[in-house]
């Protein structure tokens, strides 16, 4: 009988003590302080090069000769600014040069993949343990998928999370989202389509909800459990300051 050797140790990760610079973008001036706070008290190899509200700050600051970047999902753009699309901002952070970490408190799977799609390393979501986010932002500097918890790897890589959408699915939804009739969503497609081939769309969305174990028995039940998973934004609420008289 062969006596089994016995097992190794753990490799050291020999980047864990190695000069790291970071930057983080988020539009909350807490959150940033927390960030630098965190990263004094676990972290004397991390230097935190610079912090900013928005990308084009970060940048304009020198945040590209970071390793890596923590960015902020959401950072409350209007619709119309450049910065409201988290998928675009990964990008430019990319193209400048460091790798791009989520930090963020969203824990719908569909925003989170579509910033992971976009380039981004990893996620760490805001509840999680500040030494987590050491971890991570260790991790992210690999290029390696990084994330702060078993949830932020499920909002990853769970299959049974979201379901899948395709182009014309998601825009059937939003017209329904804003209001729009059934029968008139096939018109304000681009381009348009019969109330049949709507109806399909509809219908096929349904029972992929229903593969996953959801029930829903009507379009606007989808429509619930499409916006849970974050395919779509609630409709902007209506400006509640007064009209000049």
């Amino acid at each position: 009988m062969t006596t089994p050797e016995p097992e190794s140790p753990p490799t050291p990760n020999t980047c864990a003590d190695l000069p790291l610079r970071l930057a983080a973008v988020d539009d909350h001036p807490y959150v940033l302080k927390g960030i630098l706070w965190t990263v004094r008290e676990l972290a004397p190899w991390i230097t935190v090069i610079t912090t900013a509200a928005t990308v084009s700050e970060l940048l304009d600051n020198g945040g590209d000769a970071a390793d890596v970047v923590l960015l902020d999902l959401d950072l409350g753009a209007a619709e119309t600014d450049d910065e409201s699309d988290p998928s675009r901002n990964v990008q430019t952070i990319l193209a400048a040069g460091p790798q791009v970490l989520i930090l963020t408190a969203e824990v719908r799977p569909v925003p989170v993949r579509r910033a992971i799609a976009a380039g981004a390393v990893g996620l760490v979501l805001k509840s999680d343990p500040e030494s987590h986010l050491i971890d991570a932002i260790r991790t992210a500097r690999t290029g390696e998928l990084a994330v702060s918890s078993r949830l932020a790897h499920a909002l990853l890589t769970d299959p049974t999370l979201a379901g899948h959408l395709a182009p014309r699915e998601q825009q059937v939804f939003e017209l329904l989202a804003q209001g729009v009739g059934r029968a008139d969503i096939g018109k304000l497609l681009d381009p348009p389509a019969s109330q049949h081939t709507v109806d399909t769309y509809l219908k096929r969305v349904a029972a992929t909800y229903r593969a996953l174990g959801r029930e829903t028995f009507n379009a606007y039940e989808t429509l619930h459990h499409i916006m849970r998973d974050g395919h779509i934004d609630l409709p902007q609420k209506l400006d509640p300051r007064p009209r000049p008289s």
